[in-house]
């Protein structure tokens, strides 16, 4: 078995609540994982952020290693038990606030999709993500920083803003769901017609707005430049446990463009976590994007990604020196009033930007090396995937 191979047989084992003979990989393990083969399946684990279930599979199969290999796979399990537990703890201060408050709220992402894991620490989460209304979005704010000792890291965003709480956890309080694409998003501002009120003030989107909304949220990073196998894994077990509506999902899907993508994010997750040892070659192309992406993709692919939706290296850095007028707004509130300023903003933003000098020097140096077949590599392959 290769590195690739074994990963994701132990990311099945984990993940999988149904009996999983895993005697094959094991047999892989006692004969051939020595230090460096370790080191490559915990560097590519750790990438992904699911070094935790290897470790959690290689353990409840008996399989121990020596040196600093093996205790940096046991740092990443404790590391994401002590995370879930102090998510939760904030999470559920977070519902507590706004019940008291009676703000309707919708818990997002990773609060939701860790229920559908065999054990809710599987599924880890580097922040919180909650929604409010754009107009209970104060509220909400002061609430928490009022009452609960939470602290504003920056301005409102595009669809958020980033508070911390007293323990360090970062929470992303959004406003909305928009991923700045016209065909999802079209449907992304429904989420509150789709949801669905659960208790106290907790709203709950509907099974098939919540595998919409994960699959476009998945679409939007793959198109930027990478998602991670996390993601499918996401997707792939919801499909699994959910009560679906198909032709309901389906027509949300198709409505936004998105029903080809999905098919082939579950075939992909059939062809690692199922039965299927075939898959098609598009799919094969998928696997090798996000497995070369990491968790976030890289600065390369999100430069190849981004000469494709632009239309070449020209047009990107044109669109990177002027910010769409719908997100400075954001940023500079008083252009929905003074639309004559938009361009003295536009100035200012570059003076903000200018103090970032070395990630717009990683950035630049990432687009001027992009090759030409590069490009149509990537294009071919959101063209067959329906992006």
């Amino acid at each position: 078995m290769n590195v690739r191979d074994l990963l994701m047989a132990l990311v099945r084992y984990a993940i999988k609540d149904e009996t999983f003979d895993i005697s094959a990989v094991k047999e892989s393990l006692n004969e051939s994982l020595n230090e460096n083969r370790l080191a490559t399946l915990f560097k590519v684990a750790k990438k992904h952020d699911v070094a935790h279930l290897v470790a959690f599979a290689l353990e409840q199969n008996g399989l121990y290693f020596e040196g600093e290999v093996w205790q940096g796979f046991l740092k990443e399990k404790e590391q994401a038990k002590l995370r879930y537990e102090m998510i939760q703890a904030d999470f559920d201060e977070i519902c507590k606030c706004f019940d008291k408050e009676e703000i309707a709220y919708v818990p997002l992402k990773g609060a939701v999709i860790r229920a559908y894991y065999p054990e809710p620490w599987m599924r880890t989460s580097c922040d919180i993500d909650v929604l409010v209304r754009e107009e209970e979005l104060d509220r909400a704010v002061n609430a928490l920083v009022s009452g609960y000792s939470y602290r504003v890291d920056g301005k409102k965003s595009y669809h958020d803003i980033s508070l911390y709480s007293p323990f360090g956890m970062h929470l992303e309080l959004h406003h909305n769901i928009k991923e700045t694409i016209d065909k999802y998003d079209e449907l992304l501002t429904q989420v509150w017609e789709f949801s669905y009120h659960c208790d106290g003030a907790k709203h709950l989107q509907t099974n098939e707005f919540l595998m919409f909304h994960l699959t476009a949220h998945m679409a939007y990073h793959f198109i930027g430049g990478g998602c991670g196998l996390r993601s499918v894994l996401d997707l792939w077990l919801l499909k699994q446990k959910m009560v679906l509506n198909g032709e309901r999902l389906n027509e949300l899907l198709e409505k936004a463009e998105l029903a080809t993508f999905f098919k082939a994010v579950m075939d992909l997750g059939e062809y690692w976590l199922g039965e299927t040892s075939e898959v098609s070659q598009v799919v094969l192309e998928m696997e090798k994007y996000i497995l070369l992406g990491g968790a976030y993709g890289t600065g390369k692919q999100s430069a190849i990604s981004n000469q494709v939706k632009k239309g070449g290296k020209t047009r990107y850095f044109l669109s990177r020196a002027f910010m769409p007028y719908e997100s400075l707004s954001i940023l500079y509130p008083v252009i929905k009033k003074h639309k004559i300023l938009t361009p003295f903003c536009q100035i200012l933003r570059w003076f903000g930007v200018v103090s970032k000098s070395k990630r717009i020097k990683n950035e630049i140096k990432n687009v001027t090396s992009v090759s030409q077949e590069q490009t149509e590599g990537v294009r071919s392959l959101l063209n067959s995937l329906g992006l």
